[in-house]
């Protein structure tokens, strides 16, 4: 095992991976074989069923496992945050894979939306902070390869990735995707006034159907 996978391993203190873990009968997380063969797929690469999973994987800890496993760098030194690397926030990624390739170790990072669709604004800051952890093409790190895919209902058509780094776009420009299935019938509530209508601090509150596609953006 790489010292990245280590390091990914170490950081991920999230109550919610080893909850989700234990209940499932799977502490491990690994993935399920026809999700595996997707993710493939998606990427062209081949995801081996030990890879190290995560959920709702913050990106300083990205960030500082990539850093931690170079050459001649020691996690009980300080280190300089000059380039705010390390910022301080809680901006994650909702599913991390990692494993170990021939030449590099593999970080796969997903992104998912059920019912509303990305923004720019949104897509394009965390194209911009993977952009600072990474580099434009992915090789600020030698010994990692970063992926980037999203997950949704339907797939993604107004998103404007100019300024997103080339790793995180197919050759055509456009973001990778995967389909999300969302069951239907999902429901929602929203709080409204006596007569039915939106508001934030109304008395009362509604049941209304979602969109079992999703929304597009």
């Amino acid at each position: 095992m790489s010292a990245i996978i280590d390091h990914l391993r170490s950081f991920n203190r999230k109550e919610r991976f080893f909850l989700v873990g234990t209940a499932l009968g799977n502490p491990d997380f690994r993935l399920g074989c026809a999700f595996r063969q997707r993710l493939s797929d998606t990427l062209a690469l081949e995801v081996p069923s030990d890879a190290f999973v995560a959920m709702d994987y913050h990106l300083d800890w990205i960030q500082a496992s990539a850093y931690l496993s170079r050459d001649g760098v020691s996690a009980s030194d300080v280190h300089s945050n000059a380039a705010g690397l390390v910022s301080g926030n809680q901006e994650d990624v909702d599913l991390i894979v990692a494993f170990d390739g021939s030449t590099a170790t593999h970080v796969i990072m997903l992104e998912a939306k059920a019912e509303t669709g990305w923004t720019n604004k949104q897509a394009g800051s965390k194209a911009k902070r993977l952009t600072k952890i990474f580099g434009k093409e992915g090789r600020d790190f030698p010994q990692l390869q970063p992926h980037f895919s999203l997950m949704s209902p339907r797939r993604p058509l107004q998103l404007q990735t100019d300024c997103w780094p080339t790793w995180m776009r197919t050759l055509e420009g456009a973001p990778l995707w995967m389909e999300l299935t969302v069951p239907p019938g999902r429901m929602k509530l929203t709080r409204c006034d006596g007569a039915g209508k939106q508001t934030r601090d109304g008395g009362y509150f509604k049941v209304q159907p979602t969109d079992s596609k999703g929304a597009r953006r």
